[in-house]
């Protein structure tokens, strides 16, 4: 069981060099990866354990996502859809597929630690391929937790 969450790796692969290499992602990928996020986190913690960390990491990704509409309509003193135009929606899929893997503490520490790397690595902030660069992050995150467990 400790090597199980390894096998997010395969998925997250395909995701980072597809973005990297089209700066876009395949919808059958992002639901491979939910389905071995979803998978791997019921077997290692359970189906409570799952769901609750789920939802409180999506509750997480939903106030975030407030606080971009609210800085974008401080910006351009409209609302807007922050959706395709400050962020992908791929990126925010991305990001809901591994709400069930973390604790809701992991997974802010996994998004502050996404957004700094992908900020300091890619020069071009207007087109920085997120899923990429947080798949690599996410990546080293599994490794280094499968280790350490």
């Amino acid at each position: 069981m400790k090597y199980l969450n390894l096998i997010m790796l395969i998925p997250l692969a395909k995701l980072v060099m597809d973005d990297f290499r089209r700066r876009e992602v395949s919808l059958i990928w992002l639901a491979v990866t939910a389905v071995c996020a979803i998978g791997t986190a019921i077997v290692v913690d359970g189906w409570r354990e799952t769901l609750i960390r789920s939802g409180l990491n999506l509750l997480l990704v939903v106030y975030m996502g407030i606080g971009v509409v609210v800085w974008a309509w401080i910006k351009s003193r409209k609302i807007v859809n922050p959706i395709n135009r400050h962020i992908g929606s791929g990126d925010v899929l991305f990001f809901l597929t591994l709400t069930p893997l973390f604790s809701l503490k992991g997974f802010a520490w996994l998004l502050v630690a996404c957004m700094v790397f992908s900020l300091f690595w890619w020069k071009s902030p207007e087109n920085i391929p997120l899923v990429a660069t947080s798949g690599i992050v996410t990546g080293l995150g599994i490794i280094t937790s499968t280790i350490l467990r």
